[in-house]
């Protein structure tokens, strides 16, 4: 019996306790508190124990009867010469707590004690892990040994449903999506493979619940970025590439000079249809630029055109990803998925790219995962785009491919008229057009109705 065998080991360091003591779920980061959503099996949540008080304390969490078939509690950091899991300690827990994994037929978990040398602090005490297993509604039993070794004081209800790694590679991604997106509606799932799996929450009809479970495990399991296997061999008729806004793929810039950047989708095969898209843009030397992989958020003045995905016509917004690149932190992970039908030619996303020193810098690409509208995995011709950095000369900076992210200022009409004498008044118009567009310092710097009348007055300039 585990009480016997725990009382005979702790006799007389264990006292009864007045401590606050609470149980809470995180999410698997360990920060963001679980909102007591529907889970997907192999979703893996943290068990925090807290107290608001330094009192000795001891208790456990565990899993009995059905629910061990449901679930799995684990630890980290085991020592086998004292038989404790180091890594479950919490910094407020004492200098020398102790954590017990207990396993017999009847019930699965672990005994949690603070140090017996009374020196724990309120705070978060102790972490243990759990993994869904199978669907379900286990109960996690969260005991206090101050009222019971036999019995817990309460219990945490979860709700498990099957996997949204529909297609069992490992990896809720595209690939799962597009099995879900051709099941939308889909009634009458009334096995287990029916619907190819999508009714997550198997009520029968793949609809908006079985949509919102997806989405709240996507990306569960993405495999180590360094494992990605390499395309020998893309397709010539697929083509991804970075360039700037007026499709050069080698530019140059001035030092402290800033550059929206492109990331675009080319195909001349009719059968390379895009329907979703996961890729990543990093840098040949992150010492000479950055990437600026925060959001573009038109509602924050000055609303600066970073990170965007941009595929069109209709891309489910609830997928849209942009953020650090996985292979290299000081690059941009950039991900889209189409609402229907495939995604047109031109431009998947754009980003903001910092000159920091001189020097040629190489912003390439990875293919993580191009899904085309049959799901079937296709692997794009890369295209990279070369970035001539050099100080500023002479107090003048060179403008990066004519691009107008440098104008700053009420002046900068006259600025484009410098730097763009070699086009026709339709190129000069669609270029200013495409500017205003593109550059928010532009439209807070120059009033709309004189940028209008100098558009126009250059389209009729011989």
């Amino acid at each position: 019996m585990r009480n016997l065998a725990f009382c005979t080991v702790f006799l007389g360091i264990i006292a009864l306790s007045s401590a606050k003591v609470t149980l809470e779920i995180y999410e698997s980061d360990g920060v963001t508190l679980f909102d007591n959503r529907k889970i997907t099996v192999g979703t893996e949540l943290k068990l925090i124990v807290s107290s608001d008080s330094n009192d000795l304390w001891s208790g456990g969490v565990f899993l009995d009867g059905e629910s061990r078939e449901l679930g799995f509690l684990f630890g980290s950091g085991y020592d086998p010469n004292t038989r404790d899991w180091t890594d479950c300690h919490l910094s407020d827990s004492g200098s020398e707590p102790y954590v017990y994994a207990w396993e017999d037929s009847l019930i699965q978990g672990f005994d949690l004690f603070t140090s017996p040398e009374d020196d724990a602090a309120p705070g978060d005490w102790f972490v243990i892990d759990y993994v869904a297993l199978e669907p379900g509604e286990p109960n996690v039993g969260f005991y206090e040994h101050s009222v019971s070794w036999n019995e817990p004081n309460e219990f945490v209800f979860l709700r498990q449903v099957p996997t949204a790694d529909f297609n069992t590679d490992g990896v809720v991604n595209f690939l799962d999506y597009s099995l879900l997106a051709s099941c939308w509606l889909e009634e009458d799932c009334t096995d287990s493979n029916g619907c190819q799996k999508a009714d997550i929450d198997t009520n029968g009809v793949v609809d908006t619940n079985d949509l919102f479970i997806f989405a709240d495990n996507w990306l569960w399991g993405i495999p180590d970025p360094n494992q990605v296997d390499p395309i020998s061999d893309p397709d010539p008729n697929l083509i991804y590439s970075v360039v700037d806004a007026n499709g050069f793929a080698e530019i140059s810039m001035t030092v402290g000079d800033s550059i929206t950047l492109y990331v675009d989708m080319n195909s001349i095969d009719a059968n390379d249809s895009i329907w979703s898209f996961d890729i990543e843009v990093n840098i040949s030397n992150p010492n000479l630029g950055s990437i600026d992989n925060t959001p573009y958020d038109s509602n924050d003045p000055p609303g600066e055109g970073t990170a965007r995905i941009l595929a069109s016509p209709s891309r489910m917004q609830i997928f849209d990803y942009w953020g650090p690149g996985l292979q290299q932190q000081e690059g941009i992970s950039l991900k889209g998925v189409s609402a229907s039908g495939a995604f047109e030619e031109g431009h998947f996303a754009s980003f903001v790219y910092t000159s920091e020193a001189a020097g040629d810098v190489v912003l390439s690409l990875i293919n993580r995962n191009t899904t085309s509208t049959s799901a079937e995995k296709l692997y794009p011709t890369l295209e990279s785009i070369v970035i001539h950095q050099s100080e500023m000369l002479g107090g003048e900076s060179m403008m990066s491919s004519m691009s107008m992210e440098s104008m700053t200022t009420t002046d900068s009409m006259e600025t484009v008229e410098q730097t763009v004498p070699s086009m026709s008044p339709e190129e000069m118009v669609e270029f200013l057009e495409d500017a205003w567009e593109q550059s928010s310092t532009l439209r807070e710097s120059v009033d709309d109705k004189v940028w209008k009348k100098f558009i126009k007055d250059v389209g009729q300039s011989d």
